[in-house]
């Protein structure tokens, strides 16, 4: 059995929740509290120890973003995110590993998601949600870059031109010419920025869309700091796809 908690400062939304998981789920999930609050939220999960959450975005004394910031490096949940903002796709939340559903929530819609759970039981990822939440605050127009000294940089996402692989490292390529030397590899970097404007041409680079200034059919690409690159047979398609999707002109 599965334990869940629901925090959600609706009541009817909750009551609406719990009828479908109590219908639907009574053999397989138990709903073991609910709390309406940031900080009455925190408490439960403690106390309770859940392996499933259905966490609205917005609460009475702050937001579902301040708890699983507070649990970020000792979560073992998975979450389900409940919220009337409408103005994100859940197909974007099958990047992240978990769900996000709009209210009112259809019960056809929440079963699907819960048999998904149930047959992956995943757990809560800190650096997936880290890049989901500034997806949806829509705040991160920086980038944070460890160094191998152990310093940080911190440079606007809006300049990296392309990230070139280099082993585990990664160099970012900026439009001030400059070249910052990250201990990330490229996956990872990749990961980060995938919700951003950003695509890997091929297995070495990753680029952002924004500082294409040409492309033609063999291929090559020019850029605003009027580097050529050259986009993989591989990903061509896919690449195409994704200008015309941005209203690129090809």
């Amino acid at each position: 059995m599965v334990r869940a908690l629901i925090i959600e400062d609706e009541i009817a939304a909750y009551t609406h929740l719990k009828n479908i998981l109590e219908t639907s789920f009574s053999t397989q999930i138990a709903i073991l509290g609910h709390e309406t609050s940031v900080e009455k939220g925190i408490q439960l999960i403690k106390e309770i120890n859940p392996q499933l959450i259905f966490l609205d975005i917005e609460l009475v004394d702050g937001n579902g973003f301040e708890i699983l910031d507070f649990f970020s490096f000792s979560s073992k949940f998975e979450v389900i995110f409940t919220t009337g903002l409408k103005d994100y796709k859940e197909k974007a939340m099958d990047y992240f590993a978990f769900y996000y559903l709009n209210k009112p929530i259809l019960k056809e819609q929440l079963i699907t998601v819960l048999n998904k759970f149930l047959s992956k039981q995943t757990a809560f990822d800190t650096e997936k949600y880290l890049a989901f939440k500034n997806q949806l605050e829509n705040r991160q127009k920086k980038i944070s870059l460890p160094m191998s000294n152990g310093d940080f940089c911190i440079i606007d996402i809006d300049d990296v031109i392309y990230c070139e692989a280099d082993g585990s490292y990664t160099h970012f390529h900026t439009k001030d010419n400059k070249v910052y030397t990250t201990s990330n590899n490229l996956k990872s970097v990749e990961n980060i920025l995938k919700h951003a404007t950003f695509f890997r041409i091929h297995r070495s680079l990753l680029l952002n869309l924004k500082h294409i200034i040409q492309f033609n059919n063999t291929g090559e690409i020019t850029l605003t700091n009027k580097k050529k690159l050259l986009v993989s047979s591989r990903n061509k398609t896919s690449f195409l796809r994704v200008l015309k999707l941005m209203n690129y002109s090809i």
